[in-house]
């Protein structure tokens, strides 16, 4: 028989079979349907089930949906498909799609959506740790967890979000990033001296290019017959999930595209680059695939990522530069590093690299002489007693 309860707490009664006890609460209409909801929950013994109807309540008055039965794997799958698919470009869902698949599913994925705790995210997230993850990449997962839960709290489906509230474990040391000195500028440009990309290396680390928007240049977007020469950034080469490679905006947003001003030398390599490529597909003839790209195979097909590095990565050797250092894309942390060092401001920078000051500082400026300040200079004078 149901034990009576305050108005809207329910009711409590014994399981027909004797065995524990069982209880419910109302939740309203369902608002598809109109039908009337009640949420169940069992337990040994009455109090067990008081305490879980009121949890149930609580959960209710929080906004949580009655009858969500999603588990880890199915939320983060609805939440790739529904809402990060939605925002990014096929190559970034691709590195969503690598990291839900590789690690959070099969980590978290069985648990329920509900019943997910900050423990199961801490011990998650120390687990990938103790393998030997940088601490960049243990961040990024328990950033793209927090921001999955985040659209499943606004839905109801969870009360809080207990991956912003994990904490990020102690991880291996990051690979100190950098940049070429100089010297190393020098040196790599001399390795590349002769070769047919070679006004891709000038280009790239004058202008701090991406890789993609280098590879994805036009030459309906450069002006060599105007003063000063121009060449505008509309576009960069991507690769799709099947990997074949097409040409893209540069951002999502039209931020990164830009016109730029090109110096009386960078001006004429490319006029050199042009003469050269004009010969090459003489030679070709038929077999030229005409795509419109600055730099491009020797047959006129865009540039495959991988083999732009191998041939980075051959002149980098020739000119006895570090095998830590990874080329092509330091070109982008050179010319910041370098433009900065040499008293350029971070607005001018960023205006010439497509990004904001703040992405600048965090990612690609990197000092590339040691740094004596005013202070330390002043310490010196204190303590030689001059």
């Amino acid at each position: 028989m149901a034990t009576r309860r305050g108005a809207g707490e329910g009711s409590i009664y014994r399981r027909s079979s004797g065995q524990g006890w069982e209880g419910f609460i109302e939740a309203g209409r369902h608002p598809g349907t109109g039908k009337r909801q009640r949420i169940k929950r069992t337990g040994k013994t009455k109090a067990e089930v008081v305490r879980k109807l009121d949890q149930a309540r609580k959960d209710l008055d929080a906004g949580a949906i009655v009858g969500s039965s999603y588990s880890v794997a199915a939320w983060l799958e609805h939440w790739m498909n529904h809402v990060v698919a939605q925002r990014v470009e096929e190559q970034t869902l691709a590195r969503y799609r690598n990291l839900v698949d590789r690690h959070l599913t099969p980590g978290l994925g069985a648990l329920p959506l509900r019943k997910l705790t900050v423990t199961d995210v801490d011990r998650f997230l120390a687990a990938k740790a103790a393998s030997g993850m940088s601490r960049s990449h243990v961040n990024r997962m328990r950033m793209n967890l927090a921001d999955a839960l985040h659209h499943a709290e606004r839905r109801g489906l969870v009360v809080r979000n207990v991956a912003k509230l994990s904490a990020l474990p102690k991880c291996k040391a990051a690979i100190e990033r950098r940049s070429f000195t100089p010297g190393e500028v020098r040196s790599l440009r001399e390795a590349a001296e002769g070769h047919r990309l070679e006004a891709m290396l000038t280009v790239g680390i004058t202008l701090g290019l991406r890789p993609g928007e280098l590879t994805g240049l036009l030459w309906s977007d450069l002006k060599l017959d105007t003063a000063p020469a121009t060449l505008a950034i509309t576009g960069s080469m991507k690769r799709r999930p099947d990997t074949t490679l097409y040409r893209g905006p540069v951002k999502r947003s039209r931020a990164g595209e830009r016109t730029l001003a090109l110096t009386a030398s960078l001006a004429d390599a490319l006029r050199q680059h042009r003469a050269a490529q004009a010969i090459e597909r003489l030679k070709i003839g038929e077999l030229w695939r005409d795509h419109g790209l600055i730099f491009c195979s020797e047959l006129g097909t865009p540039l495959d990522p991988s083999n732009v590095a191998r041939t980075f990565t051959t002149w980098k050797k020739r000119a006895g530069i570090d095998p830590k250092a990874s080329p092509p894309y330091l070109m982008r942390h050179t010319a910041a590093s370098l433009l900065i060092d040499a008293g350029a401001t971070v607005e001018e920078v960023a205006d010439l690299l497509g990004d904001d000051p703040a992405t600048l500082h965090r990612h690609y400026r990197h000092r590339v002489r040691p740094v004596v300040t005013v202070a330390a200079e002043r310490m010196d004078v204190i303590l030689s007693g001059a």
